[in-house]
């Protein structure tokens, strides 16, 4: 069964590779987080028909020794379904749906899905009819579309921001703390590495020369 261990533990880290990222939002989350549990019956659908298809390294196991199939597939069907339930448990159905689809994409969301009585209703119906908007919407990434969109809507957008702002995952956490352990080493143990991560983590790329120009040439003293 370590074979096993070993293909399944690989679709869980490719999942959780997915989710890590500086651009990944809670949407994105969600979207991944629900796939993979949708998966998850598929491969007990195909292991009651002796397919491990998804599981090439046991599959290539199995070949070999096919008497090993029946209690295998047992195993198997037992260990997946731990997992649907902790997903569940984890991850409600809740959770996995965006409560506010349209955040993903105003212009394809479908209005009859949402009740009159919603107040957004109006702002998106105004948004969809605003060639302007799709346009920008095509141009720029979802958090930067809906930040430009603060001050023309400002009631969908700042709906939106509260659902896709927030942090989907602990990667910018890890991400600060590995830049710590870099510039703050043994030898540089009393640095007060304030600005120094702030340089590390940005992504904007310093225009030397102009830094340079504003720097005091520093005269000898000789």
């Amino acid at each position: 069964m370590l074979v096993y261990l070993t293909d399944i533990f690989t679709h869980l880290n490719e999942l959780s590779i997915s989710l890590q990222g500086s651009n990944k939002n809670v949407v994105i989350a969600r979207v991944k987080l629900a796939s993979f549990k949708a998966k998850i019956p598929l491969c007990l659908r195909n292991n009651e028909k002796g397919n491990l298809a998804r599981f090439p390294s046991l599959e290539e196991v199995v070949e070999e020794h096919e008497s090993l199939l029946p209690e295998v597939a047992t195993t198997i069907r037992i260990h997946l379904e731990q997992l649907l339930y902790a997903f569940d448990g984890y991850f409600s159905a809740g959770n996995l749906e965006a409560s506010d689809r349209w955040t993903r994409n105003p212009f394809l969301f479908q209005l009859s899905d949402m009740p009159d009585e919603d107040h957004f209703k109006k702002g998106i119906i105004d948004m969809q009819n605003d060639h302007a908007a799709k346009m920008e919407f095509e141009a720029k990434t979802l958090e930067n579309f809906w930040a430009s969109q603060v001050t023309r809507f400002p009631n969908i957008s700042k709906k939106a921001l509260t659902v896709l702002v927030p942090f989907a995952t602990t990667y910018l956490c890890e991400v600060g703390f590995s830049t710590l352990l870099y510039v703050k080493s043994k030898f540089r143990n009393r640095l007060d590495a304030q600005h120094d991560m702030r340089i590390a983590l940005s992504k904007k790329e310093p225009h030397i020369p102009d830094i340079i120009a504003k720097k005091q040439e520093q005269m000898s003293h000789s």
